[in-house]
C-alpha cells in the first residue's frame, strides 16, 4: 500500500478513497478551467471598457463603480455562506489589474500597449 500521500488507509477503503477524491480533483479541475476562462474575458472586457473611456476622455477610475462590484462580491459571499473578506479581497486583485490594464490602454498612443490583453500580459 502506498502512503505517499500521508493517507493512512486500509485495503480496499483506501483504493475507494484515491478513488473519489480522484473525481472530485478532476471536477475541480474543470471549476478551476472556467475560473481561469472567466478571469480572461473579465480582463477582456475591461479592455474594450477602456478603449471606449479613451475615445471620449473618460477617467479610468470610477470609484462608484468599484465600490458597486466590491458590494455586490460581498452581497454574494454572504448569500452563500462565503467569506465576505475572501471575496472582497479576491475583487480588489482582480480590480487592481484591470485598473492596470485600463491604464495601459487609456494611456496608449492609439495603438494596443503589449499585455493588455492576451495569453502574454504582463503581471504586476
Amino acid at each position: 500500500m502506498d502512503t505517499s500521500n500521508g493517507s493512512h488507509g486500509a485495503g480496499n477503503g483506501f483504493s475507494a478513497a484515491q478513488r473519489e477524491l480522484e473525481v472530485l480533483r478532476t471536477e475541480l479541475d474543470d471549476v478551476d478551467r472556467h475560473l481561469l476562462e472567466d478571469v480572461r474575458a473579465r480582463i477582456e472586457v475591461c479592455t474594450r471598457i477602456a478603449k471606449v473611456k479613451r475615445r471620449h476622455s473618460i477617467p479610468m477610475m470610477q470609484p462608484q463603480r468599484v465600490g458597486f462590484v466590491q458590494d455586490r462580491a460581498q452581497t454574494y459571499a454572504v448569500e452563500h455562506e462565503l467569506s465576505p473578506d475572501f471575496f472582497r479581497s479576491l475583487y480588489e486583485l482582480l480590480i487592481r489589474e484591470t485598473c492596470r490594464v485600463e491604464d495601459l490602454i487609456i494611456d496608449a498612443d492609439g495603438s494596443e500597449p503589449e499585455g493588455a490583453s492576451g495569453p502574454s500580459g504582463r503581471g504586476g
